[in-house]
């Protein structure tokens, strides 16, 4: 049951990103949690490879990265479990604070573009259908 109006729908318009499942970085560990909901995550990093060999010993590459995710993003974040779509993640955003399906789109997908940037989510394009 899909809540947006048919201005959203079209060949390439959202549709292909509205029904992916977005799972957590496997990598990513979480290294606090604030007593507001608040996360601080841990996400391994790499060396480039020029890095990887002579300037390895001048260079030094740090072994994680620290993101840190207000309440709102940490409750995004935690929301994507790989069995909700983007769709879905859109809808309860919506619904929770009191916006239109579009306001929320722009919210909800621009926060999830930043943490997939930041490696802290995977796509899964093609979820199993329940």
């Amino acid at each position: 049951m899909s809540q947006r109006t048919d201005t959203a729908r079209g060949a390439g318009a959202w549709d292909d990103m509205l029904k992916a499942a977005l799972l957590p970085n496997q990598a990513v560990r979480i290294v606090r949690e604030e007593s507001d909901g608040g996360l601080t995550l841990a996400v391994p990093t790499r060396k480039p490879p020029l890095l990887r060999g002579l300037l390895s010993w001048l260079v030094r590459v740090p072994k994680e990265r620290l993101t840190i995710l207000d309440p709102l993003g940490a409750g995004i974040w935690r929301a994507c479990n790989g069995h909700l779509t983007v769709e879905d993640l859109v809808v309860r955003f919506a619904r929770h604070y009191r916006l239109s399906f579009h306001e929320s789109r722009v919210a909800v997908t621009e926060y999830v573009s930043s943490l997939l940037k930041r490696s802290l989510l995977a796509v899964d394009v093609s979820p199993s259908e329940a």
